[in-house]
Order: structure tokens, then sequence, then C-alpha cells
């Protein structure tokens, strides 16, 4: 972009999709101001100006009193806004198009490539960013109605779609070669030490022989450590029923060596890389994340000789460490990378191996043996980076990168991600078996380790308020009522789809589709088929789903290794190839809720 003006307005209740949108409307260049509701956007318009209004009204009542206020407003007569909502009503769409909606989106189906072309026109026409809808330029006279609206069911999403022409870095300036990389790594990484005892136990966790019988001696040689982790200890998410703990003996005793190692490294890393510096609350969810992959990993990993006791806790901990450096010493490679990765879709290691000039699993290594980690830890990390940018079979790498994947995936089924569009899919049997053999599924409660991961952020961080709200804000509201999950035989139940639609509703999983009498009392129908890719089979699939559900056409969601543009299907159901993305899943089950609620007032009434 030319120029930074070009500003559009999302006014959008739900966060997930605000961080999505605001994510890809930046990468193309746009200026972007994010909302939860109209009423603040209305008091947004008082001081800007947008070229472009995106819209998803809390419901369409408000959404009508919005669209008034705006057409009244001098000056905003003729801003484009489009519409991009569950909000089906037809006399809704009616009334916001003579209010000047130019265009309707359906969350459920629409495409972000194509909602960026639509938004690029109606720019340019407005005349807001300059005749190429990048620039900026006084906007045109009010005269006349505003242009008729396009009120057509936009085509479903189709994530894959890119441009077809070869993407290259846009900010080619800030490219770096593999000396210049290395040597900013060196200044801001170098001095950063881990606390004394942090380090101590890194190296009793890194020796298979290593014994921590004595790990409350190691932890009262820093009082300021202890401190902190006895106030993670009698925090709410891990006290539960036990008496409140006043010393770091009663800790080790209460909690056990394992409880209190993983809050000592959590702890210390931590503080290792301190928040001074770039977006703090997406640092945070970074940080979220990592603290729920550290504590599937310690589940999920049996120690052994050759994964000593926290080993696996350390990895999931230290994973995310290579992206946290990035977006706080390396700002505008990042943006770059970001960017390269969303126009070429070679995804984000790649890209940013290329705007380094290192590989970024070698960029990852580097950084982690700075900060005094061992191979033990660095090598599963290295291996895991690897496997994203050569795009590599998952069987591949050693039992500590596997289940890196595999705990790193089922964190973005807590709603526990990086990123809004991360993966979610569920784990096939003959992945979990390659990795742990015939290891029995360990029994999480993901409800419990979400909350642990965002309570330890919130203390480590200091965050309250309106800050600490957000963070521990569920995207989904949890009303979304019956869901039966048919999940294909070949999958495992260590399955992150399933730990998301748990959180969104009550789910009843099944390794086939329902009767008619069973679906009659179900909110939505989510299918998870096999991966293959099989376009004749998944037509057929889909065919018998649209059958069994013609009577109660309830929202469906069709997931395999075919992607829904090879698929015709009726607009309730929703075709995507495996994985689909956080947003994406979210997105579906923010129009189950509203339908549940919808049937619900029905019902009351």
């Amino acid at each position: 972009m030319d120029s930074p003006t070009c500003l559009i307005l999302v006014v959008d209740g739900s966060a997930i999709c605000r961080e999505l949108l605001a994510k890809v409307l930046e990468s193309a260049g746009y200026s972007v101001a994010c909302t939860a509701t109209s009423a603040d956007g209305l008091r947004i318009l008082s001081d800007r100006k947008p070229a472009m209004i995106l819209l998803d009204p809390a419901t369409a009542d408000e959404g009508i009193r919005f669209l008034e206020v705006l057409r009244r407003k001098p000056g905003f007569r003729n801003i484009p806004v489009t519409l991009v909502t569950d909000i089906s009503d037809k006399n809704f769409v009616m009334r916001a198009a003579k209010l000047g909606v130019r265009d309707y989106v359906l969350k459920r189906r629409f495409s972000l490539a194509e909602l960026l072309t639509r938004l690029q026109k109606y720019v340019r026409a407005s005349g807001a960013c300059g005749a190429d809808g990048q620039g900026s330029a006084p906007p045109p006279p009010e005269k006349g109605a505003p242009p008729e609206p396009n009120l057509s069911i936009p085509i479903a999403i189709r994530p894959q779609e890119r441009p077809s022409e070869p993407a290259t870095p846009a900010r080619s300036t800030v490219r770096l070669t593999r000396e210049q990389s290395l040597a900013r790594l060196e200044d801001c990484v170098g001095t950063r030490t881990l606390p004394g005892v942090v380090a101590e136990v890194i190296a009793l966790v890194n020796s298979p022989r290593g014994a921590i019988s004595e790990l409350a001696d190691v932890l009262k040689r820093d009082p300021v450590l202890a401190a902190r982790v006895l106030q993670l200890a009698n925090s709410a998410a891990f006290a539960s029923q036990k008496p409140r703990i006043s010393s770091v003996d009663e800790a080790v005793r209460n909690i056990g060596t394992g409880g209190v190692r993983g809050m000592m490294l959590s702890v210390g890393i931590f503080e290792s890389l301190p928040l001074g510096e770039g977006d703090k609350m997406q640092l945070l969810r970074i940080w979220q994340h990592s603290f729920a992959v550290a504590s599937i990993m310690e589940k999920l990993v049996p120690a052994s000789d050759a994964t000593p006791a926290g080993v696996a806790h350390l990895t999931g901990l230290c994973h995310e460490l290579g992206e946290i450096v990035l977006r706080q010493q390396y700002p505008e490679e990042y943006a770059a990378a970001t960017e390269y990765a969303a126009r070429s879709g070679k995804g984000f290691p790649p890209a940013i191996s290329e705007v380094l000039g290192v590989p970024y699993q070698d960029f990852m290594s580097l950084l982690l043996s700075k900060m005094g980690l061992p191979p033990l830890i660095t090598v599963p990390i290295e291996e895991f980076f690897d496997r994203a940018v050569r795009r590599a079979a998952t069987g591949i790498g050693s039992v500590l990168s596997r289940a890196l994947r595999m705990a790193n995936v089922y964190a973005h089924g807590m709603m526990l991600a990086p990123v809004p569009d991360a993966p979610v899919t569920p784990i096939t049997g003959a992945e979990y078996r390659n990795t742990f053999g015939g290891t029995a599924v360990p029994e999480l409660d993901p409800a419990q380790l979400r909350s642990e991961a965002l309570t330890t952020v919130n203390l480590l961080s200091g965050v309250s308020g309106a800050q600490a709200s957000e963070l521990c804000r569920s995207p989904v509201s949890g009303n979304c009522g019956r869901i039966w999950y048919c999940r294909h035989q070949s999958y495992s139940s260590f399955d992150p789809l399933g730990v998301l639609l748990g959180f969104a509703g009550d789910v009843e999983v099944s390794g086939s589709l329902p009767e008619a009498s069973e679906l009659a009392n179900c909110n939505a129908l989510v299918v998870a088929a096999t991966r293959q890719e099989n376009p004749l089979v998944a037509r057929q699939e889909v065919e018998q789903i649209v059958r069994l559900a013609a009577g109660r056409p309830i929202p469906l969601l069709y997931l395999s290794g075919v992607g829904g543009e090879v698929l015709s299907v009726p607009e309730h159901v929703v075709c995507r190839k495996l994985p689909i993305s956080l947003a994406e899943a979210l997105g579906f089950l923010d129009a189950v809720g509203k339908d549940s609620a919808a049937s619900q007032a029905i019902a009351a009434a």
C-alpha cells in the first residue's frame, strides 16, 4: 500500500473473526479499526472516516439501527458497507439494502480471497483511497442513491485458493542475509540468561539419571522465583480443593515434584523474554498456547530414559519462542513474511525462512541453544518446524517432535491458538500408534488445561481488568445444544476437533450417521470423513447426509480430504477440506449457537 490512510472499519462481536479479518486486511495493506459493538463503531466514526465498513451486528435490529444512524450522519451516506454475518432473515437483508448496504456475505460460506476482491472493488469505486484503491483521495460528492447492492449468496470458503501469479516478498527491502539474521539474533538474545535455579533444573531434566528429590532446596535458593511459584500454586486453576500452600515444601508435597518443576520452568522461561515490545495481547495469546502445549505434552509423553521427566513439558513450552522473538525483534521482517505467506500459500515457516535468509528450524535451534537449552529439547522443536517447512509426512521425526505436532493441534482445539487460522483436525489412529505404540490415550480434561494456561499467563503477565477478561474470554458461547459428531473409524479418540465441539455444546460421538429420529433431537451434525482425496465417495456421503436431513435442515459440517469447491451442496451444508482452520470452525459453531438460540426463543413463545 502506498498510504496507510485507507481505513477499513470492522464491527464484529466475535474476537476470533475480528482478528482474522484484521490480519488479512493488514496483510493486504489496509489500515484497520476493530470493535465489538455497533455503538463503539459509531464512536469510532465520530473521529475517523473509513473507506469501507464490514458489519456483523449482534441482532438484525441492531444492524438496522446502526445503518440508519450512519446514513443520517453528514458525509457518511456513501461509505460502502458489507454485511459479513450469519443473519439470514430476508426482511433484514432487504431493509439493509435500502440503507445502502453494497454486499451481503454469509460467514459460514464466504471466501477471504473473494471478500478482498469485492472490498477492493467497492473501495476503488468510492474513491476514498484513490483510483487504484490504495492511495488517498478526497471522497466523491454525495449525489444520488447508493449503487445497487449485490445480494446474491456467495460461494463457499476455499481457503486453499491463492493468486495464480508467482508471489515474492513484497517488502524486499527487509530481506536479510543469513549473516545479518544471526548477528541480530546474537544481539537480542545473547544477553538473556535464564534464572540460575531454572538452568539447574533444566540441567537435571537433561540428565537421564538426574534426581530432583531435592527440588524444594533448589527452589529456595531463589526467593523471588519461589514467591512466583507459590502464587501460581495457590491460584484457582491449580489449588482446587487443596489447602492454601504457604511454603515451598508444602508446594512439593501437595502439587508434586512434576507440578512444581513445570511451574519453575514456566516462570523462568516466561520472564527471560519480557513483554516490553510488540503487540502485548498477541504475545500473551502465544504464551497461552505454549503453556497449554507444555501441559498436554507432559501428560501425553511417558517419561523414559530417552525422555526424562520434564523434557516433554519444556519442549512444548519453548516451541513458540521463535514466534515471540520474531514479533518483538524482527517486526518488519515478520510483517513481510506474513504478507508473503498469505499471498503465496507457502505457509509461514517457509516464508520467514526466505525473508530471514536462514531456515526457520535453524533459526529456532540457535535461539534455543543460546538460551541454554540442551539438544534434547532443541532437536525435537527443530524437527517440528522442519516438517512444517518441507510439508513432510506425519510419521517422520522423533517421538517428541511427533507428539509436539499432536499437542499443538490439540491446544488449537482448546481454542488456545497463536493465530486465528491455526489448523484443527482429528488425529488418525495410525499416527497415534506410530508415535506411542500401544500406549492408551491419556484421559485429559481440556477445560482444566485451558483454565491452567489462562491463569498462568494472567498471573505472570500481571494483566487485569478488561485485558484479563479479553484474554480469558471463550470464543464459543457453549449454547450450541446437542451436536452429533460422526467420526470416521480411522481417527483416534485423541481428537482436537472433538475437544472444540465439546466446548460448544453437548457432543454425541459416533462412528456412524444418526437415524432420522436421533437427528431430530440435534442442533447440528458434524462429519469427519476420511482424509483420502476421493471426490466420488465424498459426493455420495454428502448426498446421503442431505437426504437424511431433508426434513430438518439443521447446520451440517462435512470435513474430508476433498475441498468444498468440487461438491454441490445446499446452503445449510458446509464442506471443508481437512484440516479446517479454527476461525472457520468457530464461524460454523457461532452460526449453530444463533440457530439454537432462535429455536429456543420460538419454542418458548
